[in-house]
């Protein structure tokens, strides 16, 4: 009986089946050899992200910087702790959460959350953004040291449980600037009795603007890059004086994160400081737009190439690999927002065209708004190197030992 049946499959059809079978075992393994290399370079990418930032190559080493603690900072320490229950929550993220408590701004960051990527001086490890603060903010000895160099001061860092039952957490602890950020401010500023154009915005806060470039070329000519500009880490000091902030994303220019898989994935530029640069003027471009009377004005001008920011902001797109801060800077002070604009505009860069898309059939106001947004964007995603990096099964890999 088995005969009879093995003898009715043809020979093509036994053929067939063998051939399907060693096709798909083929597309098995070079499935399998495709996962293992996304595995194995989504883990290298991220683990150059987080590999420490060097503070030792440039100005003398993080040692000159840092303080050792006396009485007034032990007491300053102990007050905070003790009125834990008064910190007021300005808001949380992944890695922490951020308070305000009377003249001071505490940020606390959970452990194995994201990875602390430097080594403290006593061999544990913790967030980079202490050592950047204390290198390029240094110390606030007093209530009317503010800022330093357009960076915020360090008031006190220590690590510290806030109740029994949690483990201790590194603290940062600034001054408060009650201002904000470009973020806040640009909700305060659309919400006002009566909005004030674009032109408006920019030409009160393009000064502000100057300045923080002049700050962001003091960073990059000690040798570092920011690599997290946006509008929620640029805090506003008083009208034209704005502070970089968040440095805890800063890394010499030399570091591996910077020509890693990750960088490239999201589009960011050969030379870190030229990307810092392009985002600023994003994020202040951003605000401006978010600020504004009518969003819709601010859309058509930019992508009309003609008024002083579109100007400015296709020249630097044009010359972005190598752009620097101050080479935007002077550029800036040239296309100021007063001035007339119907000039002879010169061939540095191709006269903006608005992208054909589906959604322009329907409506060129929201297909222009989109345009918009996609060119003001200052994120970066890590989310593909976390997917194939198995991050959820492995965690974040650690390249550093203290």
């Amino acid at each position: 009986m088995g005969r009879l049946l093995s003898s009715s499959i043809s020979h093509s059809a036994r053929t067939l089946y063998h051939l399907r079978y060693r096709v798909a075992a083929v597309f098995f393994i070079l499935a399998l050899f495709q996962q293992q290399h996304l595995y194995l370079t989504s883990r290298q990418a991220l683990s150059e992200k987080y590999s420490a930032t060097d503070f030792d190559s440039h100005n003398g080493g993080l040692q000159t910087r840092s303080w050792t603690p006396d009485d007034g900072y032990t007491v300053f320490q102990d007050e905070l702790i003790a009125n834990r229950a008064s910190w007021k929550v300005l808001g949380e993220g992944w890695e922490g959460k951020v308070f305000a408590y009377e003249d001071s701004v505490i940020k606390t960051f959970t452990p194995g959350r994201s990875p602390f990527r430097n080594c403290a001086p006593d061999a544990t490890k913790w967030p980079t953004e202490i050592p950047a603060s204390l290198q390029f903010g240094g110390t606030a000895t007093d209530d009317a040291n503010t800022t330093h160099d357009g960076f915020l001061p360090v008031k006190a860092h220590f690590m510290a449980s806030t109740t029994p039952s949690e483990p201790a957490e590194w603290h940062l602890v600034t001054p408060l600037l009650r201002s904000g950020n470009l973020a806040s401010l640009a909700r305060k500023l659309s919400t006002e009795e009566q909005p004030m154009s674009y032109e408006q915005i920019d030409a009160r806060y393009r000064p502000a603007f100057n300045g923080l470039l002049e700050n962001m070329g003091t960073l990059h000519g000690a040798g570092y890059c920011h690599d997290d500009v946006k509008p929620g880490n640029v805090f506003i000091q008083d009208e034209s004086h704005w502070v970089i902030g968040d440095l805890g994303n800063v890394r010499e220019v030399e570091h591996p994160y910077h020509s890693s898989r990750i960088w490239k994935d999201n589009g960011q530029l050969d030379d870190c400081r030229a990307n810092d640069v392009v985002r600023a003027l994003q994020s202040y471009l951003k605000f401006v737009q978010s600020s504004a009377a009518d969003e819709d004005d601010f859309n058509e001008t930019l992508y009309g190439g003609q008024a002083p920011l579109s100007r400015l902001f296709w020249w630097t797109l044009a010359d972005a690999p190598s752009m620097s801060a101050e080479e935007l800077r002077q550029r800036s002070l040239v296309e100021y927002p007063e001035v007339a604009r119907e000039i002879e505009v010169d061939d540095r860069y191709l006269k903006p065209t608005l992208p054909h898309t589906f959604l322009s059939l329907f409506s060129k106001r929201r297909a222009m708004k989109n345009a918009v947004d996609q060119a003001l964007t200052t994120r970066i995603g890590e989310t593909r190197a976390r997917m194939w990096g198995m991050v959820w099964l492995f965690g974040v890999p650690e390249s550093e030992i203290c």
